[in-house]
């Protein structure tokens, strides 16, 4: 018997959480494949019912838990389906369809105006909480594998330190060094910020922007890695792997984007 689609899934008043049942592909995961609409007999889809689905923020791929944040009215004591289609799994096998069933309650709440308790009663009663992690942490969400195929098959990551995923850091972390490990040595014309974004954001509830950091960028003179060194904390004039220092903040997750443009 296969794998549902949907595991859990909660509708609230600002998110739709969802966690999959199954490894899906990243590519099948956009604001095309899920559509929400009435159950009445004519029923009315909704026109971009979410905001764009940010994949490197919104989905964890490690928990297979994806965010979904409102950015239209629903009507008051109305019922809605959201449809999940055209999702793809890893082995590239189509997944039939999913539906998740709520309706408003009659105060006619607005996603992104909370009144008080939640106005939505899921069909599944499903319960998906979110998780407030207060740490000095750091996680890396890089651009790997798949997003550098496109230009050389010959070419990819191997590994990172810490490795892609780790949440709980002390805020000294190799002297604020993140360590990404190619196959190859990249281009000297590659190693700049254009090319190896850092950002960070604060571990909150309600939705948040990823803010970039100006970190240095170096590599080994003859080992396929790239050091991505980030600023000391607290410091007039920020000091770059150095010891005793503090680099990640507490309350803050942390991500590399690496270009799909980095070459050999």
């Amino acid at each position: 018997m296969a794998l549902p689609l949907l595991q859990e899934a909660a509708v609230g008043i600002g998110t739709v959480s969802v966690k999959f049942g199954r490894t899906i592909k990243i590519a099948s995961i956009k604001n095309a494949n899920i559509i929400v609409q009435t159950t009445a007999a004519t029923p009315t889809v909704l026109n971009a019912p979410f905001k764009p689905i940010d994949t490197l923020s919104d989905f964890n791929q490690i928990s297979r838990t994806l965010k979904l944040f409102w950015k239209t009215q629903l009507s008051p004591s109305t019922e809605y389906i959201i449809r999940f289609i055209n999702f793809v799994d890893a082995a590239n096998e189509p997944i039939p369809e999913e539906q998740i069933v709520f309706t408003t309650l009659a105060a006619g709440a607005t996603p992104s105006q909370p009144i008080g308790p939640t106005p939505f009663n899921s069909v599944n009663a499903p319960e998906l909480e979110d998780i407030l992690i207060e740490d000095k942490s750091i996680k890396i969400n890089a651009f790997t594998g798949h997003q550098i195929v496109a230009k050389n098959p010959d070419f990819y990551i191997t590994e990172t330190d810490p490795e892609s995923g780790a949440f709980y850091l002390e805020s000294d972390y190799l002297n604020g060094r993140i360590k990404v490990t190619f196959n190859q040595k990249p281009a000297a014309n590659f190693m700049n910020n254009r090319y190896f974004v850092a950002q960070r954001k604060k571990i909150q509830r309600q939705p948040g922007r990823w803010e970039s950091i100006d970190t240095r960028i170096a590599t080994h003179s003859w080992k396929p890695e790239v050091y991505v060194d980030f600023p000391s904390l607290n410091d007039a004039t920020p000091s770059y792997f150095i010891e005793n220092k503090e680099y990640f903040e507490k309350g803050y997750k942390y991500r590399i984007k690496v270009s799909k443009d980095v070459g050999i």
